[in-house]
């Protein structure tokens, strides 16, 4: 008998393609950034406090996102989230005040990106794939790199053509006539509802931990127990070191490339390469973490990430170009190991019917963190006239996500051998 489709391809690609919107929609106020700066009298720390507005309302709205997926699950929460983007980037077309785009952009597209974010899809395809949770993750994260790619030059290119006003309702209006029916119409919680198992598989497979083929059943972890734990905590540090370094880096790229006299198009090009080298490398991170652990991947890609940030910082207007390709393309490969390492160590050790609820609360972290890291990058520029200090702060920060992950695999490993 030949094997019936496996519905979780389906959801992986609505994960996929919400992803893109959520990121590009994140990436592209990269160039709005620009086009505000010119057209307001701001300084670049009043242009950036927009950004850190909103990852703030994301970091918070983080425990509702994951309180409404327990308990509604994804097909309210994700044609929500279109909605609320949509609507508050058509808002952000009629801008007129820093108070206006506190508003529109910094909470209504916010709340609407977390509902498209990190843990409405986390949490989703923890219940559609457990061997392979980790490279599901890394293909649904390639949406960020198709986002970046896609959206950051295409709305720089429509905002030279018709202006920044215009280009939030294009972008708007895309949103709300594609990306919420297709949520409404085929988003499904577990495969339980299509009569199927994880993976695809004749039977409900055990939780892994990706690591040599170990597996162990996963806890139902309470609300209160995950709070009281070690590896809750810990995750919480290194998401908001992640946090601060991703979004400083995002917010201020191509600000940090046009300051040093680089042209505009260029940087928002070199931005979205940025992009498209993460589209494979949220898979290659999943796949090798699936396959050797999650900690030795991690290691792996925290070594080539500050290789290609020191390298970043060393730009200059005399650089040649195929290094200034070169950094950005060695930055991107290795940050982009961020999110399926991350989302796979959270469902690997919170798995159980409470998962979008802790998936929010750690997302708290990240959210705060990129908050702070888009608000201090303009604060050490308008303070320092360059971007080196803010960009050396995230060698630090991405340091210490690493050691996080260390922490708490560390922490996995005594465990499960307390119970063995």
């Amino acid at each position: 008998m030949r094997p019936k489709f496996f519905y979780g391809y389906i959801i992986l690609a609505l994960c996929l393609a919400n992803m893109v919107v959520m990121r590009g929609v994140t990436g592209s106020f990269s160039v709005y950034y620009l086009a505000l700066l010119e057209n307001f009298p701001w300084t670049h720390s009043d242009g950036a406090s927009i950004a850190s507005a909103n990852f703030i309302v994301y970091a918070l709205a983080s425990p509702l996102v994951g309180l409404t997926f327990d308990r509604f699950g994804p097909r309210l929460l994700m044609p929500l989230g279109g909605a609320l983007v949509g609507g508050g980037l058509l808002l952000s077309s009629f801008g007129s005040s820093l108070w206006h785009l506190y508003f529109s952009y910094g909470f209504i597209t916010a709340l609407g990106q977390g509902a498209l974010g990190f843990v409405g899809h986390n949490s989703l395809i923890s219940y559609w794939f457990v061997r392979r949770r980790a490279t599901a993750i890394g293909i649904a994260s390639m949406g960020q790199g198709l986002g970046a790619l896609i959206m950051v030059p295409l709305t720089q290119t429509l905002i030279d053509k018709v202006g920044w006003r215009s280009t939030f309702m294009i972008t708007a209006t895309v949103i709300l006539l594609a990306l919420v029916p297709a949520n409404a119409l085929l988003q499904r919680r577990s495969p339980q509802d299509v009569g199927q198992f994880p993976d695809g598989g004749p039977g409900a497979p055990s939780d892994t931990s990706g690591k040599h083929g170990k597996h162990t059943e996963p806890d139902n972890w309470s609300f209160r127990e995950a709070l009281a734990s070690f590896p809750f905590w810990c995750i919480t540090i290194g998401q908001l070191a992640l946090g601060t370094a991703l979004f400083l880096i995002n917010t201020h790229f191509v600000a940090h490339l046009v300051s040093l006299g680089y042209d505009k198009l260029l940087a928002a090009f070199i931005f979205g390469l940025i992009g498209f080298v993460r589209i494979g490398g949220t898979v290659l991170w999943g796949f090798v973490s699936d396959k050797i652990g999650r900690g030795r991947a991690y290691d792996a890609a925290i070594l080539v990430t500050l290789m290609g940030l020191s390298f970043l910082i060393m730009i200059s207007m005399s650089s040649a170009m195929w290094f200034v390709y070169f950094a950005a393309v060695l930055y991107s490969i290795g940050h982009s190991a961020g999110n399926p390492i991350y989302g796979s160590v959270i469902a690997d050790i919170f798995s159980g019917r409470k998962v979008g609820l802790i998936f929010g609360l750690l997302e708290v972290s990240f959210g705060l963190g990129s908050a702070f890291g888009a608000w201090i990058g303009g604060f050490l520029f308008d303070v320092t006239g360059s971007y080196a200090w803010p960009f050396s702060l995230c060698l630090l920060c991405f340091a210490i996500s690493g050691l996080a992950v260390h922490a708490c695999l560390k922490w996995r490993s005594r465990y499960s051998a307390q119970r063995a």
